[in-house]
């Protein structure tokens, strides 16, 4: 039972990799094709600059966590953040992966591993809330848009469902903890070979000094904000690269809605399938023609992969020295 479950997550992804198959051959592969070959190099390059521009604000909503005397500089914890980006999305593991690996790194930097975790674990609540609002805002905007649109209803209702979690997530962290935060606290710890340095009570310690500290989770919930309209942007880039009008308003519906459709597939890595499904999808409400729709999904996988791989390159090696320095 053990190994079909290690196996799903790849399993997903390639069935994933077939959903994306099927729908360039329906929407006319020479289609999807000639679009993607109509970008300029200067657009695809202005589609990467804003995507970096919003992790060097990620890397600044997690440092917003650390106090100074628990070390961690803000370029590590942008490094760290590249990390569990990178690996959650192009390694077959699902996004839980990613946060495993992006505390290790910043734990291998020095961090202290309870401070290590903890900050992890806020910088992903103050960054779920705040994606909860910006998904509000989208649904504001879709309500305006296309009063009659079938996604209203079970958009309101998922957003409803999040915000109980969302609540749900600060209160396990502020108390004793879930069995369900414990598991994934001393996972993450485990990942580097000091679990016991994380212990639960110094974790707890660790989640009560940082919940303290409203000021700090309330700048860091802002900012985090300002990069999901950051990611608004990028899309509103990524369709006048491919030649399509739209405006902010709409780019930043679609986006807000792509995150809401996209956050049910997180166990699916990469969220295969479901971004370009959800692509043609959003884009038809607003006239972006589905070839053109899907050219975006696949423009922007190209971007995150771009980025991705020379990060993944220079974290293997530097996992590969610290191995080697060990024995």
């Amino acid at each position: 039972m053990s190994q079909k479950v290690k196996l799903l997550p790849a399993m997903l992804a390639l069935l994933g990799v077939g959903v994306i198959t099927g729908l360039v051959v329906y929407f006319g592969a020479g289609d999807v094709l000639h679009v993607l070959a109509s970008v300029r190099p200067a657009g695809f390059g202005a589609y990467i600059l804003v995507q970096l521009g919003i992790v060097l604000g990620l890397g600044l909503c997690w440092r917003m966590l650390l106090r100074s005397r628990q070390k961690g500089s803000y370029w590590l914890c942008v490094w760290g953040r590249l990390v569990r980006d990178a690996t959650g999305e192009f390694l077959p593991f699902s996004q839980v992966g990613g946060f495993v690996l992006g505390a290790r790194v910043i734990g291998l930097g020095g961090v202290r591993m309870a401070n290590a975790v903890a900050s992890t674990l806020g910088d992903v609540t103050a960054e779920f809330l705040a994606q909860l609002v910006f998904v509000g805002i989208g649904l504001a905007v879709l309500s305006r848009k296309a009063p009659g649109s079938d996604l209203l209803l079970p958009v309101a209702i998922g957003l409803c469902i999040a915000v109980v979690m969302g609540v749900g997530m600060i209160l396990a962290q502020r108390g004793t903890g879930t069995k369900l935060f414990r598991g994934l606290a001393l996972r993450i710890a485990g990942a580097t070979g000091e679990g016991a340095a994380a212990g639960v009570e110094r974790l707890q310690v660790a989640l009560d000094i940082m919940y303290g500290e409203r000021d700090r989770l309330a700048l860091c919930a802002l900012f985090h904000l300002g990069c999901w309209f950051g990611t608004a942007t990028a899309s509103y880039i990524g369709f006048h690269a491919l030649s399509v009008p739209l405006s902010w308003l709409d780019a930043m519906c679609i986006e807000a809605l792509l995150h809401a459709i996209m956050a049910l597939a997180f166990f699916i890595p990469g969220r295969a399938g479901v971004q370009e499904a959800a692509y043609t999808v959003l884009g038809g409400i607003f006239g972006v023609p589905p070839e053109i729709a899907l050219s975006l999904s696949l423009l922007r996988r190209a971007r995150d992969f771009v980025i991705a791989l020379p990060v993944l390159v220079v974290w293997q090696g530097l996992e590969a020295k610290k191995i080697k320095s060990v024995l």
